[in-house]
Parts: C-alpha cells; structure tokens; sequence
C-alpha cells in the first residue's frame, strides 16, 4: 500500500435470358439457311417416267422391344446471385495526423477535460501506447498520465489496535471515476480503429514481437477488471513514508489494482464497468 506518491488511473443480366437468346439465334438461323440457301426445284424439267419396279419380297424382321423414350436432360441453369456492394475503406491515419484526429474527436469521446489534457500535448499516440503498456503490467504511470494529485491527503483510521483504509478518503477519486463511466465507448472504439495501423506501428518500435497493440489493450483491461474488491477491514502498518497492507496477498497485487481498492468500492466499479463495457466493444469488433 503507497500514500499519496501514488497517482489514481486515468482515465467490418441473367444467364436464363441468354440461353433464350442463343437458342433463338440458332432457330432464326435455321430459317435462313432454309429459305435461301436450298436449291428450288426446276418447272422446265422433263418429267421421266421410271419403270415399275417388281414388289419385293415380304421379309419378317423380329419383333425388336420397345424401349422407354428417355427424358431429355435439361440444362443447369446458372442462379443469378444479387450484386456485391464494394464499400470503400477509410484510408489509415498516420501518426503525423494522429494528433489532429484525436482533438477533432474530443467531443464525440465525451471524456470532459481528461481527454482535454491529455490531447493538448503532443505525441498523444506515443504517450497512449506507453501508457497502455504501463497498465498491462499493473503499473500506474504516474507522469505519463494528464491527472493531478488529490489535494487531501490519503486519511486512515486508528482504533489503537488497528490502522485501516478510512471512507472518507474514497470521495478523492470521485470526479476520476465519474469522468471515465461517461465516457462513449463506441466513439471510442471507432477512434481506435481509425488509428490503428499507426498504434500498431508505435507498439512495434517498443520490441513487442510477440504480442499486438490490441492484444496489450486487452491485457490492460484485464488488468483492470481483476482488481479485488476494496477490503475495508484490511489493516495497514507504516514502513518509512508509505502505508503498506499486513496481508502480503493484498501487498504483493500490482500497484494499478491496490490503486483501484483505494479509490473505494463505488469508484472502482465505475471504472471496472467501464473497462468491461470497452472489452466487449473490442471484442465484438472480430466476431
């Protein structure tokens, strides 16, 4: 447990009608090759009178079986599929543009003067990789993130046996957390998605071969959602400048989860759900 040197978290024609056009080419064809091309017969021709020829003699030929006329096979006719309509894909931001398309976003996120901070300093992509990076590791990267301190210092309680987590000190992180649960997810999602050939490529500077940009911001978000419920009851023992919890269980958690418990039970809801709402938005994306 860390005193107030701790920063809170930041905020896819028919081929029917020309079989009938080619069969209709052939018979118009038949026509003409019979009504210009056989010779006529000739009226001045002598008539010749042939002998009669002698009857031939009756020959009985065997009685041949009669076999079924076989259907005729019928042509497959080809089924017409409906035309395919060719959406035109938005062209990649580059991460010289990057800058510009966030603040041009800025309304749309809802993210209140957080994103407002966060965009008025240059290199917002690189800054956003480093911290998603951060955060994917259960770290809090305090100066990469656009919040300031609390200004009361973290409270306690002391009942003389025990030192515990004091609830007044929870209403610190309150405008934090009610900042981030209004923040739009859809817009989010679509800004990322705008921005991320260039996000791929920030990450792919950090040496990160075996793993996405995407796959970090995941990780991130599960960083989040699997911080513990605050434990009110958990007791606090001072080493030097920091409070840190007796229960090595909760000691040892990433410094982002035991910052998520000390904002309070409430506020570490809102961001939890927020950060389960932006997974799912993710996640769908690819299904």
């Amino acid at each position: 447990m860390t005193t107030e040197t701790d920063q809170p978290l930041p905020p896819q024609k028919s081929n029917i009608g020309i079989i009938f056009a080619g069969v209709g080419f052939l018979v118009l064809c038949g026509f003409l090759y019979w009504g210009f091309l056989q010779e006529a017969p000739s009226s001045e021709a002598e008539a010749v009178v042939a002998p009669t020829p002698a009857p031939p003699e009756e020959v009985v030929m065997p009685e041949q079986p009669t076999l079924p006329n076989p259907e005729p096979a019928l042509e497959p006719v080809a089924e017409s599929s409906p035309p395919v309509e060719i959406v035109p894909e938005a062209p990649a931001v580059t991460l010289e543009e990057s800058d510009a398309v966030i603040t041009e976003f800025l309304p749309q996120l809802n993210s209140g003067m957080l994103g407002q901070q966060f965009a008025m300093s240059s290199n917002s992509l690189e800054r956003g990789v480093a911290i998603v990076d951060n955060l994917r590791m259960g770290a809090v990267p305090y100066k990469l993130l656009p919040v300031g301190r609390p200004s009361i210092k973290f409270p306690f309680q002391d009942n003389g046996l025990a030192v515990t987590l004091d609830p007044a000190g929870f209403s610190r992180y309150d405008g934090l957390a009610n900042t981030l649960a209004e923040v739009n997810v859809p817009a989010v999602v679509m800004l990322y998605d705008l921005l991320s050939v260039a996000l791929e490529g920030v990450w792919a500077g950090l040496g990160y071969g075996d793993m996405t940009f995407e796959d970090a911001t995941l990780g991130a978000l599960n960083m989040i959602l699997l911080a513990p419920t605050t434990d009110l009851e958990a007791r606090l023992y001072k080493d030097e400048a920091n409070w840190r919890y007796e229960d090595d269980s909760l000691e040892t958690l990433p410094a982002l989860q035991k910052q998520l418990m000390r904002m309070g039970p409430a506020n570490a809801e809102k961001i939890q759900d927020k950060a389960r709402e932006l997974r799912g938005a993710l996640l769908d994306r690819n299904t």
